[in-house]
């Protein structure tokens, strides 16, 4: 269906024929004013060539508009016949040269032959994309995320050889990763496909593509696939990483060690929290924040209560002497009135290239996620200018930090009220960070006895929040993932949760028989 040039500015292309009616597109349709909207649909096309009408199909593989002479992928993706586009062997022949050496001529198929290249390679295009696509949505099934080193499920869509055509080495070598709308290096899907699966299926996993927005999805995706945010550790980020990690196990092995049969609830097993937190503190800092308030229970509290909030070793070591009399409690900076040392709050200064920031653990008693909506509550309060009746909202001034337990964060229903006000615009915090402290186990229950869902965080996607899954036994994985979940909060301004997957090396706690809890 020809639109005369003049009336293309008032009228849309329709590129649905009407039933009993041939229409023809030709590539003065496509070229001068038209393109935009023949832009879009080769888009479509690329996604998914049945997505558009026959006629558009016609155009696009045939090479004669500017449009598609434009698109250097599909110049050597889509065979040419006497139109200047190069054909997919002639492709072939050209990126596997030997260098110095000029291509060997090559005689261009014709007739059945030539159309059947073209069928079976638009088919592995089309195959391709679908395996882009499973590594985006389900390549989180056959990631390495068990620290314990349990086989990870998997998923057939990932399988390029289960593929219709399977994707051989010879066909993924003639597709153009540029068609394929990928981030990680390579030049042909052969190249990029060993990237592609080591982002999606290595010790990081992800879950995006539930999300409504477009712009988020489109957005993680290359941050992700360009390991933006996954850079290797400079050798002195990684010996302070070494050394972080020491003073965590070395201040949970001396607890056991010093104090037998008495409770602390020990990290091991997600010691790289501790540096995961530092991490978040410092990017928030640099970004403006002066105010750090957390939420958590009792795993791991004691650690963070020394190293993440600062409080003296000998101001923790003291209850676990049993001097919490009256005098001891009056005489402590943080008052209270004698509850057990790892539901205790306390404040502390940290300081920063930055500047210095306050950070603050709230204290929470033995309902796990009791202390939620307090955290969003006071860091909202935090971010909110009261010195003018405007009540101005500024999400850079304070991050809130709620740090689940992996049975606590399915189980509770306070966790689904706070996230229910994370986008309201009187309760929003421009972002909570949520880090699940996963260690597969609810005091005495396996994960498949507790909850209806494979995963512990999959609660966050009905309120279309992004989950990034990471291995705890890999340190620098657990850092760039926190980088990406703070680039994301500072980018969107939306809550992010941190699925961080280890274990727990001994009982639910230290007066019970490992073997049972």
């Amino acid at each position: 269906m020809t639109i005369p040039r003049s009336r293309v500015g008032a009228h849309r292309i329709d590129h649905r024929a009407a039933p009993g009616t041939t229409t023809f597109v030709s590539s003065h349709d496509v070229d001068g004013l038209n393109s935009g909207y023949a832009r879009l649909l080769l888009e479509d096309y690329l996604e998914d060539p049945d997505g558009v009408a026959h006629e558009w199909r016609q155009l696009f593989e045939s090479g004669e508009s500017e449009l598609v002479a434009a698109h250097p992928g599909l110049q050597r993706l889509l065979a040419g016949n006497g139109h200047g586009v190069a054909t997919a062997t002639e492709a072939a022949a050209d990126a596997t040269a030997a260098p110095g050496q000029s291509p060997s001529p090559q005689t261009a198929p014709t007739g059945r032959d030539a159309a059947e290249q073209d069928e079976t390679l638009l088919g592995g295009v089309a195959a391709a994309m679908a395996l882009v696509k499973a590594h985006r949505m389900h390549g989180h099934l056959a990631a390495r995320l068990d620290p314990l080193g349990s086989e990870p499920l998997g998923d057939p869509a990932l399988d390029e050889s289960r593929l219709i055509p399977p994707l051989t080495p010879d066909l993924q070598a003639r597709i153009p990763a540029s068609v394929l709308r990928v981030h990680v290096p390579g030049e042909t899907l052969r190249e990029a496909l060993p990237a592609l699966r080591e982002v999606y299926c290595g010790t990081i996993a992800y879950e995006i593509e539930h999300l409504s927005d477009h712009a988020e999805r489109v957005w993680l995706r290359q941050a992700i696939e360009s390991d933006r945010y996954r850079e290797p550790l400079p050798p002195e980020e990684r010996s302070a990483l070494l050394a972080r990690l020491s003073q965590v196990e070395g201040f949970e092995q001396y607890l056991r060690r010093s104090f037998l049969g008495q409770k602390q609830f020990s990290l091991e097993g997600l010691d790289v929290m501790v540096p995961m937190l530092d991490e978040a503190i410092g990017i928030s800092a640099s970004a403006g924040a002066h105010e750090i308030v957390i939420g958590m229970a009792h795993r791991g509290r004691l650690n963070v209560l020394a190293h993440t909030i600062g409080r003296p070793y000998e101001s923790i070591l003291r209850e676990f002497e049993g001097e919490r009399t009256v005098d001891a409690v009056v005489a402590d900076p943080e008052g209270g009135t004698g509850d057990v040392k790892y539901h205790l709050a306390a404040t502390g200064t940290r300081s920063l290239p930055s500047g210095e920031v306050t950070i603050t653990l709230s204290p929470n008693p033995s309902h796990l996620e009791a202390v939620d909506p307090v955290i969003v509550g006071w860091a909202r309060a935090g971010q909110t200018d009261r010195s003018t009746g405007a009540g101005l909202h500024d999400p850079s001034v304070a991050l809130p930090i709620l740090i689940h337990g992996d049975a606590s964060f399915a189980g509770q229903g306070v966790v689904a009220e706070t996230l229910n006000l994370s986008s309201l615009e009187g309760y929003s915090t421009g972002g909570t960070l949520h880090l699940i402290a996963n260690n597969q186990v609810g005091f005495t229950t396996d994960p498949r006895e507790g909850r209806s869902t494979r995963y512990s965080s999959d609660l966050a996607k009905g309120f279309d929040i992004p989950i990034i899954h990471v291995n705890a036994d890999d340190p620098a994985a657990a850092v760039a993932a926190v980088r990406l979940a703070m680039a994301y909060r500072q980018e969107f301004g939306r809550d992010v949760v941190l699925d961080l997957v280890g274990y727990r090396r001994f009982g639910h706690n230290e007066q019970d028989e490992a073997a049972y809890t």
